[in-house]
């Protein structure tokens, strides 16, 4: 029979148990089990003999005091003797080394729940395993021989005493710690994880603080079975307050080394701080140069009392090729190739040419559209947080609303405030020739679009937790047909909340609005520049453009216009959207996601709930891979549906909808 040993006796304790026992269960889960039937053979005939020993097979059953079903599943789930039935072991010895493992095995699960005073003991044929005659017995009995597993668990143990103990002296003393900041509450359930994550917190506080060494020296922890409390004594080294050292960079072969130097966030001399070192990985992360960074700092101070941080990277490939595909009902087809450069002049630059062609495949071949990209960033061009971006397109779109042929050219610097938050700003200039319902027009415009970003979300494919959110204001100014003032405003917000650890359930929404301040029409703003609503990216359900105001047909149209129907999408000045999902993990690879979109696009400057707001809900397919989830949603109208909308819509692409 086993039962929980103490760490170490006191007076009244009884047998009290060691805490560390729980973490041998992985040391117990790799040990050979033929161990336990003495040493190898040493010579060759004893090792054919050993090879030609039959398994003996054996059956496992459960006895648990109380009949407590969560118990049993425990000892079930721990058991080596129930996972490895179907794999006899060679002979009584084995069985019995079997036997014994799961002894400890299971008494060190049940410590883990604060059941300090279980016992647990498997008997083989009727008979402990803990008698020297049970191998004898196991030899003697009927096939399959009966194995029976005994546990009485006991109570829950509670936390009795709890004392956190500085181990050293001499050092700038942290701030006291109490037990309940840590989890560590007097009357509370004591399983061994609540310790242990205690000990976590405690030298994360200390970390915090400015105190990169620090460490727990010991722990003592005791069960006493008269209270049924676990009295718990941490003793910890806080070490000295440091501040950052020097920084050190390895493994830069065509990267130059400064480029990882302008992205460390702190200084020489400032003070340690943990969240920094995370920062700083996640800054060289973004850079997209290294297949591997490992940021670490010294186990103890240099000789000025500093903490040195060592950045060892591996370079991955730079150059790059690529393809990806989208489709939708009501958009038809987009396909997309792509080359690109990481490292374009050693400074990890970032050079990419794109082309590509959507509207295809459900549309005439008129309509298909097309662009060529060209981009450029340049980070650390002042500080190793301001970058340079430039970008060149030429277009040509075919969407309902209107045909546009065009070319655009930007250049922008980006300067980033704090991992999450960064602002942009440039000059922007577009030239295109429109035809819509209103006519043929040529637009120039020459702007200075700014913008702030935020984003503290876990993943940029697949976030679960955090808050992604952009805003600009763009002013132009139109040497061509329309009003020659136009200021744009657009806004999103996006959030996400996990309801447990892993991220299984997950709460997502999002809310856009838009306005064009400045000419006193639709008309008069470009109109590629206006707002439009419905579709894959807006929202889910309706006909591409189609949650827009339409064109009027009573009004008469120049010779060059496009045809203008009741039906026809013209755009708006306003814009207002909101969707709501529930990511629900059914297994690690699969998932499904129940939505509702809603919104509309406004004649108005500014949204005018007066009219329609359009509302389409569905549910999604995801199949979640290394590089991100492929999305398969399928929506239909719910609020606002009109003759040109599908009863429904389907949507296949990579990442999450927002």
């Amino acid at each position: 029979m086993g039962r929980v040993r103490a760490l170490r006796n006191r007076k009244h304790a009884g047998a009290g148990v060691a805490l560390l026992a729980c973490m041998a269960l992985t040391w117990l889960s790799s040990r050979d089990e033929a161990s336990a039937q003495g040493p190898a053979p040493d010579s060759p005939a004893k090792a054919a003999a050993a090879a030609v020993v039959p398994g003996i097979p054996y059956v496992t059953t459960f006895s648990i005091a109380g009949g407590d079903a969560a118990i049993e599943k425990i000892a079930s789930e721990t058991s080596s003797l129930k996972t490895l039935e179907k794999d006899p072991p060679p002979g009584p010895p084995g069985l019995v080394g079997r036997a014994k493992l799961d002894i400890e095995r299971i008494s060190a699960a049940l410590m883990a729940t604060g059941r300090y005073g279980a016992t647990v003991d498997v008997s083989i044929a009727g008979v402990s395993v803990a008698s020297t005659s049970a191998p004898d017995v196991a030899q003697r009995s009927r096939r399959p021989v009966p194995v029976v597993v005994r546990v009485d668990p006991g109570p829950v143990f509670t936390i009795g005493r709890v004392a956190i103990l500085a181990a050293e002296r001499g050092h700038e003393r942290p701030t006291r710690i109490e037990p309940r900041e840590v989890g560590l509450v007097t009357g509370q359930p004591a399983p061994s994880g609540v310790v242990f994550a205690a000990e976590a917190k405690i030298v994360d506080r200390l970390r915090n603080e400015g105190f990169p060494f620090a460490r727990v020296v010991n722990r003592e922890a005791v069960a006493d079975h008269a209270r049924k409390q676990l009295d718990v004594t941490i003793n910890v080294a806080s070490g000295p307050r440091s501040p950052f050292g020097e920084v050190t960079v390895n493994g830069t072969r065509e990267v130059d080394p400064e480029v990882v130097r302008g992205r460390v966030p702190f200084e020489p001399g400032d003070r340690y701080d943990p969240k920094k070192m995370i920062e700083l990985r996640d800054e060289l992360a973004k850079l997209d140069v290294f297949s591997s960074i490992r940021v670490k700092e010294a186990e103890a101070p240099d000789a000025q009392g500093r903490v040195p941080v060592v950045i060892d990277v591996e370079e991955k490939k730079f150059r790059y090729v690529g393809a990806s595909a989208k489709y939708g009902t009501t958009e038809g087809v987009s396909l997309n190739a792509y080359w690109g450069h990481r490292n374009l002049f050693g400074g990890a630059e970032k050079f990419r040419i794109e082309a590509g062609s959507s509207r295809l495949i459900t549309n005439d071949p008129k309509d298909y559209e097309y662009h060529v990209r060209t981009s450029f960033e340049k980070p650390g061009i002042w500080t190793g947080f301001d970058d340079l971006l430039a970008e060149v397109e030429a277009m040509r779109e075919r969407p309902d609303a209107y045909w546009r042929d065009g070319v655009r050219a930007a250049v922008a610097i980006r300067r980033r405030l704090s991992s999450s938050l960064s602002i942009q700003g440039g000059l922007e200039v577009e030239a295109s020739t429109i035809r819509d319902t209103f006519g043929e027009n040529d637009f120039l415009l020459v702007g200075a679009p700014i913008g702030v970003t935020f984003d503290n979300t876990n993943s940029k494919l697949d976030p679960t937790e955090g808050v992604r959110a952009t805003l600009t204001a763009a002013p132009y100014f139109n040497s061509g047909g329309g009003s020659s003032s136009l200021n744009i405003f657009k806004g999103q917000v996006s959030t996400y909340w996990k309801f447990d650890d892993d991220g299984r359930y997950v709460l997502a929404g999002r809310l856009g609005a838009g306005a064009i301040v400045g000419p006193s029409a639709t008309e008069d703003v470009p109109a590629n520049r206006r707002f439009f609503a419905g579709g894959g990216g807006s929202i889910r359900g309706f006909a591409y453009q189609n949650a827009s105001p339409k064109c009027d047909s009573r009004r008469p149209t120049p010779s060059k216009a496009l045809d203008c129907d009741d039906d026809q999408p013209i755009g708006g000045r306003s814009l207002l959207e909101a969707s709501a999902e529930m990511r629900i993990k059914i297994t690690d690879t699969i998932g499904v996601v129940p939505f509702v979109d809603a919104g509309a696009a406004f004649d108005k400057a500014y949204p005018d709930f007066g009219e329609a707001i359009r509302v389409g809900a569905g549910i999604g397919l995801r199949y979640y891979t290394a590089i991100g989830p492929i999305r398969f949603d399928v929506a239909t109208p719910v609020v606002g549906k009109d003759k040109n909308d599908p009863t429904v819509a389907f949507y296949v692409s990579v990442g999450q909808a927002f």
